[in-house]
């Protein structure tokens, strides 16, 4: 029998969560002086670098979206647990809430200097990795790709050697989320180059359809 996922574990928001991923750390790249909104691991080691050469300034730029990333960790625990007692729809509820701080960004990444919005950014990429953990049932990761490249090659692999098809096809879905991500980087290195801070609104495309698809979800719940 075929197997029915809720759509915020489906193919389909797994790789706009991915696209998106893989434009906003290229946008935070390019257009932020060198940092990432979600890859925190490329931060920790620029941190560490400036703090070799003693550039102070440059070590605590890079300090701010890991601690802004965490910020977003403790948030989103706080907020779950509030939505779930409300029996608010706790995917679709952090979807919007990610939007809006992609929106508010937008619309204040000219006003402010480049730490204001690497700050939202990582915060808004934080509740993004811990919202959306699981691909078809098993866990993914939508931010950071090396554990999506481990798991990929390994269940791949394993439903080779034990002709087990199901583990064929989730090595390649999440394959399909690493292509996804590149695509991401490569849209984003496009327009960021040419259209700069403008380049971020761009990336409310793929968070509107994901708040369709979860919306379009809850519709169709009988109500209680």
């Amino acid at each position: 029998m075929k197997k029915t996922y809720r759509v915020y574990e489906g193919l389909r928001i797994a790789l706009s969560l991915t696209f998106m991923s893989g434009y906003l750390n290229t946008f935070t790249y390019l257009t932020q002086e060198g940092r990432f909104a979600g890859v925190q691991s490329g931060n920790v080691i620029y941190l560490a670098y400036h703090l070799a050469l003693g550039n102070l300034y440059q070590a605590f730029s890079f300090l701010v979206p890991i601690i802004f990333f965490c910020l977003g960790q403790w948030f989103t625990y706080l907020m779950k647990r509030a939505f779930i007692e409300r029996k608010w729809p706790w995917h679709f509820s952090s979807s919007l809430v990610i939007t809006g701080l992609l929106l508010l960004d937008c619309l204040l990444t000219h006003l402010f200097p480049p730490l204001f919005t690497i700050a939202i950014l990582a915060f808004a990429a934080s509740i993004q990795v811990e919202s959306f953990r699981h691909l078809r049932g098993h866990p993914y990761a939508n931010v950071m790709m090396t554990g999506n490249v481990k798991n990929a090659s390994y269940l791949w692999f394993k439903g080779v050697m034990e002709k087990n098809t199901t583990n064929l096809k989730q090595g390649l879905a999440i394959f399909y989320t690493i292509l996804s991500f590149i695509c991401g980087v490569i849209v984003s290195t496009q327009l960021s180059t040419r259209f700069n801070e403008a380049a971020l609104y761009f990336l409310l495309v793929p968070a509107l359809f994901i708040n369709y698809q979860l919306w379009m979800e809850k519709r169709k719940e009988p109500s209680k």
